[in-house]
């Protein structure tokens, strides 16, 4: 038997609503790629969800680090979809990147009108 929704039935719904929506914000991971000799071979910073593939981790990078004695930094704002593969794989929860929160404080400048 269907029945109307009544006042106790929707009563908590926007408690739900504030509960779900809060709980929202995007995941930093870093990702270390080490050789045999526990040596890093590359460091990735992946946002949002880091998923396990059978040949390593599929991730949304923002940035990019590798090159051993000279390193080189790359850095994706609109992230980059990639798999990270490699001998030693270890993963750990970080801070979003400090150039990455720089881009949402700072709103780009306005056209200035001639």
């Amino acid at each position: 038997m269907n029945r109307p929704a009544t006042f106790h039935t929707v009563k908590h719904l926007p408690l739900f609503a504030i509960v779900f929506l809060s709980g929202c914000q995007t995941q930093y991971t870093r990702i270390t790629v080490r050789d045999f000799e526990n040596q890093p071979m590359v460091e990735w910073i992946a946002e949002g969800r880091v998923k396990k593939v059978e040949q390593g981790y599929s991730i949304s990078a923002v940035q990019r680090t590798s090159g051993g004695a000279y390193p080189k930094a790359s850095k994706y704002p609109n992230g980059w979809r990639t798999t990270v593969t490699g001998p030693n794989i270890v993963k750990q929860p970080v801070d979003k990147p400090d150039w990455l929160a720089g881009l949402d404080r700072d709103p780009a400048p306005a056209p200035v009108a001639k």
